[in-house]
């Protein structure tokens, strides 16, 4: 179905290909939006009793995973909106790879706190300054405990969604931390949900802790987009303003997408600047054909950066071996364990947890995914190719 709109503007691109912006047009993920969206209900203002609890505990929490690239930070934007606008405090941390651990418990706080007026949040900070001043100081453990008194004294106030950003980077000390007292108040009906965000080897991270969230949690993994939601991807932008997308052009620029999300706003976003001036409503052959080529020079620039962040972590030769183990697949899948047993068996001098990590670190790349029932595929498969170009020039 076209849709007619207002004549399109070149310097309003409904694309958005960059890191951690949302498109105009978001698809796909449905059942993850709705499972987002249900935890929230749970805690909205009107569930929330007069003692400031919920009669029933809210959603067990939430472990969003999937490769850079996938999506994660558009879903956690889409949550903190959601949030604000059913009058819920959506604390968000992140980039807590570099904090130490004093640094982190502050940054949490300034998130706990938000606007709110709260009188031991002051406290806190009193504290904290007055110990400094004193050169006796205070072990981040003894913050962190009147941290826990904090978020209590802000749940008081109202209902928080606490989402915890690249959480595979935080120190384990702290996370455990975090995570013992959310349960606590989570079990104790406190109008609270929370959600960790991370690359897939979060679930490695999360074993480590050897706590009761990552056994109670709700799992969502995302990779790829299906063919439909990336062909929808492509067309809506453009239908809603009443621009028409032949068939054959849009089977053309699905075919430069690998259906991996940021591909699919890429090359929307280079077929929307392709645009001509004069007011033509159509998206035929001839204008995706004029794109290609900001589509490849773009594609080259993407696949060079995971390439030399692939050479930097001495990556490429397990790649270039995983690669090979896939497309000699019929189906170019392979199970987890056969994989780490490959690569075990290809280098000698690799432990089994080495493997693993080989394996997590090139899904956070992108460049392999996990599908269904513990099998893995290319998460770009045109990428495999380039790869392997490169490294035949490099032979040469």
């Amino acid at each position: 179905m076209v849709m007619t709109a207002s004549p399109a503007k070149q310097s309003k691109n409904p694309f958005a290909p960059g890191a951690g912006t949302i498109p105009k047009h978001v698809v796909g993920r449905r059942d993850e939006f709705k499972l987002l969206n249900r935890a929230l209900q749970g805690i909205a203002p009107s569930e929330v009793q007069k003692n400031g609890l919920l009669e029933e505990t809210s959603m067990t929490p939430l472990m969003l995973t999937g490769p850079c690239g996938a999506g994660k930070t558009l879903m956690l934007d889409w949550m903190q909106e959601r949030a604000q606008e059913m009058g819920i405090h959506a604390a968000r941390l992140a980039y807590a790879k570099d904090l130490s651990p004093g640094e982190a418990m502050e940054r949490l706080l300034d998130e706990i706190n938000g606007d709110a007026d709260n009188g031991l949040l002051r406290l806190l900070r009193g504290s904290k300054r007055a110990s400094a001043g004193t050169g006796k100081g205070m072990s981040w453990r003894d913050i962190a405990r009147m941290y826990e008194h904090a978020l209590e004294a802000r749940l008081r106030q109202g209902p928080m969604v606490l989402m915890m950003d690249d959480a595979h980077h935080y120190q384990l000390d702290i996370m455990g931390f975090m995570l013992g007292f959310a349960h606590n108040l989570i079990t104790r009906r406190y109008p609270l949900v929370m959600l960790l965000a991370g690359a897939p080897d979060l679930f490695s991270y999360m074993i480590s802790l050897r706590t009761r969230f990552f056994a109670m949690s709700e799992d969502i993994y995302i990779n790829l987009l299906a063919t439909e939601e990336s062909k929808e991807a492509l067309s809506d932008p453009f239908t809603v303003r009443g621009i028409e997308v032949e068939p054959e052009a849009l089977e053309m620029m699905w075919g430069m997408t690998d259906n991996y999300p940021y591909f699919v706003q890429l090359v929307g976003s280079e077929v929307w600047k392709s645009l001509p001036k004069d007011g033509k409503r159509r998206v035929d052959a001839a204008l995706v054909k004029q794109a290609e080529a900001g589509i490849s020079r773009e594609r080259s620039i993407f696949y060079r950066k995971i390439h030399k962040e692939m050479n930097d972590a001495d990556l490429t030769p397990y790649a270039l071996q995983i690669a090979e183990i896939l497309l000699q697949q019929s189906n170019a899948q392979a199970k987890f364990k056969n994989i780490e047993l490959v690569l075990q068996q290809k280098n000698k001098d690799l432990e089994p947890a080495d493997a693993r990590e080989i394996i997590d670190s090139l899904q956070w790349l992108g460049f392999i995914w996990q599908g269904d029932k513990d099998y893995m595929e290319a998460g770009i498969p045109s990428f495999f190719t380039y790869l392997q170009e490169m490294e035949q020039d490099i032979v040469k």
